[in-house]
């Protein structure tokens, strides 16, 4: 049965359903059941219960296919990883271990953002451990709490989005993988290709984290946030170290190489992601051809690779090698290591729930199913120049993540379509073209982006509480970043890279624009009275 208007159903209700109730998991559901009842109708003499079965189906399909089960194998494990890190003590006395070294007030902002850097495996783990333990440090050097959580905030979900190793890579994997199989490319490692190739098109991501370092390093503030600073500035000599010294929960007996605790484990974890990718790349290359160079050899090297199966023995080591360096050195005994691996797992579970729903919705929109991405490439195919999609994918993403408050449930509902929908409008229709990858990293970009901005999202909450910071006030003062990172994004990202500009380019041309805009627009806190405070960034 050719595609009609209907198909657009499913993901229409998840997308409304979401932005009406601020949540993410029952919209999806509703997705997927209204696109049950979709298909249950081109059944032969169908009946009401046919939907029920078509539902359910699709849930298990969604499940316990092989590569989905491998996704939530990674997750678990890499969970279990970040779990004993934050419970055993390693990452809190690493991150303490460096802040003793800030002698400058732009060098405790810098050991904010470089530690945010540091804890790329995961979003929460990043927020709650920079968070809580720089209060110290930030408070010594009159840096105010809101440009804490907007550093730990700013640098937490784009470090993890770019990252090949954290619990965000095997989830855009799977969700990439989808929105191929939809638009008809089955090749197993295709998938992982273009997650490689997609980093670039990152945008956003990438030049939040730039903004957050000309910030740190230069001083400068603009909006709300300058006065903040200002305040906080001019009562440096008053800070209180007790709220900060309260989430200080290291263990007093550790051995004082207890930070080895947290870069044993990632390193094992790194080392192991890249052995097996080599060793089953290298089992998989086709012959090599002639001109072929070493980048292009490199990348069928790593392109060829099983690529779940190296997440998992990595993040299998990782877990390992926690548990046992968090022994030796005196971080946690057994039962608490395994009490904080398991509470570190179970962390995940509500994100997997949302990616089965994902899964299943995704998989009724293929071209067997529903074909929403057949329809809808011919319903713009002479409407919409192929080239606007990444840039219109980049704000429909930032729409919905700023309504719902969630990036995966974003990406969950946009990823695969917005992928198979670029294949089939793009004439090459090549998943390594300019629009297949710059639309590809827009929906990540745009889900992080809108993020940042919703008073609803999650981390946006995380970060305030670990920082202790008013959360209205967290948003306030990092929301004109954010705007002025995307409309750079989209004004020297996504417009001219989908026209083939390198993304390299971009992101050169787009670092030096935020840098003009940062000292055009952003002074340095200064030392004044209250009436003149008030004349700044006034509520």
């Amino acid at each position: 049965m050719p595609a009609g208007p209907e198909s657009l159903l499913p993901p229409l209700v998840a997308i409304t359903l979401a932005i009406a109730s601020r949540r993410v998991i029952l919209p999806l559901a509703a997705g997927v059941f209204v696109g049950a009842v979709l298909l249950a109708r081109r059944i032969p003499d169908h009946a009401w219960w046919d939907s029920i079965f078509v539902f359910f189906t699709a849930m298990q399909r969604s499940v316990l296919a092989t590569s989905h089960l491998q996704a939530l194998a990674f997750s678990l494990l890499l969970g279990g990883m970040v779990g004993v890190l934050e419970k055993g003590g390693g990452m809190r006395s690493l991150i303490q271990r460096l802040s003793k070294r800030v002698r400058t007030r732009c060098g405790a902002q810098t050991m904010v953002a470089a530690s945010g850097l540091a804890i790329f495996f995961d979003d929460y783990s990043n927020t709650l451990l920079v968070g809580g333990t720089m209060r110290t440090t930030v408070d010594r050097f009159g840096v105010s709490r809101e440009k804490l959580a907007y550093l730990v905030d700013s640098t937490a979900a784009p470090v993890a989005g770019l990252s090949v190793v954290s619990t965000w890579a095997a989830i855009e994997i799977s969700y990439m993988a989808e929105g191929l199989s939809a638009a008809g490319v089955t090749d197993s490692a295709a998938a992982f290709e273009m997650f490689i190739q997609s980093i670039p098109y990152r945008f956003y991501p990438w030049l939040a984290i730039v903004m957050v370092f000309m910030v740190s390093l230069s001083g400068r503030d603009f909006g709300p946030m300058r006065r903040f600073e200002s305040e906080s500035h001019n009562k440096r000599s008053e800070q209180s170290n007790a709220e900060s010294n309260e989430n200080d929960d290291t263990n007093p007996a550790a051995s004082r190489w207890l930070w080895l605790a947290a870069v044993l484990p990632v390193m094992a974890c790194l080392s192991a992601v890249g052995i097996v990718l080599l060793i089953t790349g290298y089992a998989g290359m086709p012959t090599p051809k002639d001109g072929d160079g070493p980048l292009r050899l490199a990348g069928q090297l790593l392109g060829n690779g099983d690529s779940y199966l190296a997440l998992i023995v990595g993040g299998g080591a990782g877990l390992l090698v926690a548990i046992r360096s968090h022994l030796a050195l005196g971080g946690c005994d057994i039962n608490t290591a395994l009490r904080a691996a398991l509470a570190g797992a179970i962390q995940m579970l509500p994100a997997m729930l949302i990616l089965w729903f994902a899964w299943a919705l995704s998989g009724m929109t293929e071209p067997d199913q529903l074909d929403t991405g057949g329809y809808l490439a011919g319903v713009l195919s002479d409407r919409l120049d192929p080239r606007m999609l990444p840039t219109v994918v980049f704000l429909l993403a930032g729409a919905v993540a700023f309504s719902t408050g969630t990036s995966w449930g974003t990406m969950g509902i946009l990823t695969p379509l917005s992928i198979s929908l670029a294949l089939k409008l793009d004439p090459s229709g090549d998943p390594a073209g300019a629009i297949a990858l710059t639309t590809c990293g827009a929906v990540l970009a745009g889900a992080i982006f809108g993020d940042h901005c919703s008073p609803i999202s999650d981390t946006t909450v995380l970060s305030s509480r670990a920082s202790g910071c008013d959360h209205l006030s967290h948003v306030r003062t990092q929301m004109p970043y954010a705007i002025a990172v995307a409309i750079v994004c989209i004004v020297t990202g996504t417009l001219p890279a989908a026209v083939g500009v390198s993304p390299w380019i971009c992101l050169a041309v787009s670092s030096i624009i935020l840098a003009a805009v940062l000292f055009r627009f952003g002074q340095s806190p200064i030392v004044a009275s209250k009436a003149e405070l008030e004349t700044i960034a006034p509520d």
